[in-house]
């Protein structure tokens, strides 16, 4: 098995616990600022917590689906992991992808959150430099999306 590193940080204005909890209501945001993108999420198993299995669907032209895993919600530590652990995400040898989402709150009362992707694979194969480039992407773009939604809803996920 491989496993293949991808780290990233983000800074917003935005306050740390409202990011966090965009994070753990992540079903809702991501209807709401990615309407066009995103044809429905469905929560198969759990409770929103740790453990809780969605499948999110993309409308024609935008993937299929994934089905991702609430690993860690950490409210304390504003810490937010999931896996991506099927669906179209999971292409040639990666079995699965975890996420880390660390949130750091910074002096001006925004944060920065810093995010690792690990991509597990069957074997040593190398992730392809597209796959990485286009979840930084993905990433970058749900991230702007949603800091665009809670600018413009100062009471969302206070």
């Amino acid at each position: 098995m491989g496993v293949f590193v991808f780290e990233d940080e983000i800074t917003t204005t935005i306050s740390p616990t409202r990011v966090f909890n965009s994070f753990v209501n992540a079903d809702v945001v991501f209807l709401k600022v990615a309407a066009e993108h995103i044809k429905s999420v469905e929560t198969l198993e759990g409770d929103g917590g740790v453990g809780t299995i969605r499948k999110i669907v993309f409308h024609e032209g935008h993937g299929g689906y994934i089905k991702q895993k609430i690993e860690v919600v950490d409210k304390i530590n504003l810490q937010y992991n999931d896996s991506v652990i099927e669906g179209d995400a999971i292409v040639g040898s990666i079995e699965k992808i975890l996420n880390e989402n660390k949130i750091i709150p910074n002096a001006d009362g925004g944060c920065t959150v810093k995010s690792k992707s690990t991509f597990y694979t069957t074997d040593e194969s190398e992730i392809p430099a597209q796959i990485l480039a286009e979840g930084k992407e993905k990433r970058h773009g749900m991230f702007k999306a949603t800091e665009a939604y809670l600018l413009a809803n100062p009471d969302a996920f206070n």
